[in-house]
């Protein structure tokens, strides 16, 4: 009976051990509280559903009051109890990112009240097909505690929404040539499109329109009727143009006119030099002469992560050279990096430029971009086409944070079940050791 008891006073503090370590994962503070918390301006509580519309932004306001005192200051003293904490607010459920913001930190004092304000940018593909029901969850925490509210969000596409896709265009034209541009457009509102207006334009150079019969809601694409959809635009550059960059505006019209969206990308068009002369190309054959060199010009990536590659700049003439570097063509599926993104390159000296592409989710698949280097007057000296084949991340967790979080609280539990595993063994091993009592209070040799 006694081995028994202390088997389960093992068990016991085991259990307790896990309730204490559940407990330490969502440990309140006693320095600080959320007091209110308010969206687009609507007082939030337990009963309140407060409404926000696909790409859009949200505003956060939270309300935080320093509740240190003498009782629960670690040191006993008020004047030396204020702790340094930030605030999160975040929605769960968005298939391709994370819709959250976090703000800078900032020190509580007791009896002090604060107010942070924070912007969600609710994503225009959110799903809502099958709910629209989402949770915002608000947080302020310090290194070891924290005070989390959660209430509830009702999101809802807008009636009339088009979206640009993706826009696929040469990065460099030459004068006198036609160039082609492919623009894919989609309906993520609630309404379905008709009579849809694509236009192009190259600055002053030359523009162009298509019409899109219709688009589908969203929520209705279907065998017959597609959400989206795309145009092929071809613009022309007069022979004699000057070289240099143009704006190609991308500009689609819908709902009748009463609505539009807009891009902006840069082309270079190689076209005649502005203020060119005899003189000045022999000035040009003078200068210093420097060679680019690129490992590949197909590099692999994967969604979220970065990868990076160098390019090489080697002087070999007399004269110092400075060099600008950009990319181009990738601002649709990936951010990018240039470091430096401008290069002094002495006579007789090699420089190196770092540049790092992020892809963004669901950019799986073969993606074109190009690498420009300009010179100090900004023309166009090389234009490198680039592909990257992109994978899709598949690591088991997408945060390494919450991976160790995980990590941690899966070895405690696996130590508390080793633990009753030995604990339960320990008490067969001692039941096995017991004499057998002889029977009827006879004994037999």
């Amino acid at each position: 009976m006694n081995k028994n008891l202390k088997v389960l006073s093992i068990i016991t503090v085991l259990l307790v051990g896990l309730l204490g370590l559940s407990a330490l994962a969502s440990a309140d503070s006693d320095l600080y509280d959320i007091t209110q918390v308010k969206v687009n301006g609507i007082t939030m509580s337990s009963s309140t559903v407060s409404d926000v519309e696909l790409d859009d932004s949200t505003e956060v306001e939270v309300y935080i009051d320093g509740t240190g005192n003498s009782s629960t200051c670690p040191s006993g003293n008020v004047d030396d109890c204020d702790t340094d904490v930030r605030v999160k607010v975040w929605i769960g459920g968005y298939e391709y990112d994370d819709i959250e913001a976090t703000s800078s930190e900032f020190t509580v004092e007791p009896g002090v009240s604060y107010k942070k304000t924070l912007t969600l940018d609710i994503p225009s593909d959110l799903d809502v097909s099958d709910s629209n029901d989402y949770t915002l969850y608000v947080e302020v925490y310090d290194s070891d505690d924290s005070e989390r509210e959660s209430y509830s969000l009702f999101a809802e596409r807008t009636n009339h929404y088009l979206n640009i896709v993706d826009v696929l265009y040469d990065s460099s034209i030459d004068a006198g040539e036609t160039s082609s541009v492919e623009v894919r457009v989609e309906n993520l509102g609630d309404s379905k499109e008709e009579d849809i207006k694509v236009e192009a334009s190259l600055g002053d150079l030359d523009s162009t329109a298509e019409y899109i019969n219709e688009l589908a809601a969203y929520e209705e694409d279907n065998e017959d009727e597609e959400s989206s959809d795309s145009v092929m635009l071809q613009l022309s550059v007069p022979q004699g143009t000057e070289s240099g960059y143009y704006d190609l505006t991308i500009k689609v019209s819908y709902n009748r006119g009463h609505d539009d969206v807009e891009e902006t990308y840069k082309v270079w068009v190689n076209g005649e030099e502005s203020g060119s002369s005899s003189s000045s190309e022999s000035s040009s054959s003078d200068e210093a002469k420097t060679t680019i060199s690129l490992s590949s010009t197909s590099i692999d990536g994967t969604e979220g992560k970065d990868s990076t590659f160098t390019l090489t700049f080697t002087n070999t003439g007399t004269e110092s050279q400075t060099y600008t570097v950009t990319v181009n063509g990738e601002d649709q599926w990936a951010s990018s990096d240039v470091s430096p993104s401008s290069v002094i390159v002495g006579a007789g000296e090699s420089q190196e430029v770092t540049v790092t592409m992020s892809p963004k989710e669901a950019s799986e698949g073969n993606q074109d971009f190009s690498i420009q280097i300009l010179d100090t007057d900004g023309n166009l000296v090389k234009d490198i086409s680039m592909t990257m084949s992109v994978d899709k991340d598949s690591s088991f967790f997408g945060n390494t944070g919450s991976a160790l979080k995980v990590g941690f609280i899966i070895l405690i539990v696996l130590i508390i079940i080793i633990g009753l595993i030995v604990a339960f063994r320990k008490l067969k091993d001692d039941d096995d050791e017991d004499p057998l009592e002889p029977k009827d209070g006879k004994t037999y040799y």
